[in-house]
């Protein structure tokens, strides 16, 4: 059944990425036949989760791995795609979500416009991403553990962007933030980072001399294919025993409700005219 495929299996261990997926839905809107396109889908638990609340996807990821194991979980459409641009057409979707890759984008900016470009005017964009505020403590976890973008990070070419950053580059691209919120506090932070740290490290351990691939934004910090899953099984096993104790140290998240989170989640609406944006996908 689609409930024990190994990308549901882990994704229902897996606090943060629900937490995702919880901040995603809260500003989906109600969805009949619109067009919606998905960038970022991973190993498609969120392409598996956003076709459930209707509208017709198309979802995309930059890795070949990411592109494999969404088909097999959602079907053919899905892409793999370049971070030079989308190749659809201007002004094509109603709906787009990004999750948690812009950081990785060395030309954020252009990107950016070319999310607008496909959206219609009048379309809605969800986006995540990390705040990347340095001078908090889960930051510094993260320096710790080598996932900063001044270390190089797993392909990070920033840390985040901050709410007053964001809206000042939504606005350029043509998009107006209608709702913006921030989730993941510091224990959840700190589980996540510390799970796929060990993870890393018992990956490379097994493949010390394989470099990272051009483009990959994970890095090995979570299995990307069900080979992969499988060959962490007995230390899944294992976490999955511990997990209502792991649990429980996020539920401490509880006890800063004040604080904002580690992580944004927004919705913006395309507020430019029809046919400014050209890019990729435009035919002359």
């Amino acid at each position: 059944m689609m409930e024990h495929t190994w990308q549901l299996q882990l994704f229902k261990k897996s606090i943060k990425k629900r937490e995702t997926v919880e901040a995603i839905l809260r500003l989906l809107p109600r969805l009949t036949h619109e067009r919606c396109l998905e960038i970022g889908c991973a190993t498609g638990v969120t392409s598996y989760l956003l076709r459930q609340r209707g509208g017709e996807w198309v979802s995309v990821d930059f890795e070949p791995e990411h592109v494999n194991s969404a088909r097999s979980l959602v079907g053919n459409r899905v892409y793999l795609i370049r971070q030079d641009g989308l190749d659809f057409e201007s002004n094509c979707f109603d709906l787009v979500v990004g999750i948690n890759f812009l950081e990785h984008i060395e030309q954020d900016d252009h990107f950016l416009t070319e999310m607008a470009r496909v959206l219609k005017p009048g379309g809605i964009l969800i986006f995540t991403a990390p705040k990347g505020e340095q001078y908090r403590l889960g930051y510094a976890l993260k320096r710790l553990y080598g996932f900063t973008a001044d270390q190089k990070g797993f392909g990070h070419a920033r840390d985040g962007y901050s709410p007053e950053l964001l809206r000042d580059k939504f606005q350029k691209a043509g998009l107006e933030i209608e709702a913006l919120n921030t989730y993941s506090r510091f224990f959840t932070e700190a589980v996540e980072d510390t799970l796929n740290f060990l993870y890393h490290i018992q990956a490379m351990r097994k493949r010390p001399k394989t470099p990272l691939a051009s483009g990959d934004f994970h890095g090995m910090t979570s299995p990307v294919s069900e080979a992969g899953f499988k060959d962490v099984g007995w230390a899944f096993q294992i976490y999955s025993l511990l997990f209502p104790i792991i649990k429980g140290i996020t539920l401490l998240d509880r006890l800063i409700w004040f604080r904002p989170g580690y992580m944004l989640a927004c919705r913006a609406k395309k507020v430019t005219s029809a046919g400014q944006w050209k890019g990729v996908g435009d035919k002359e």
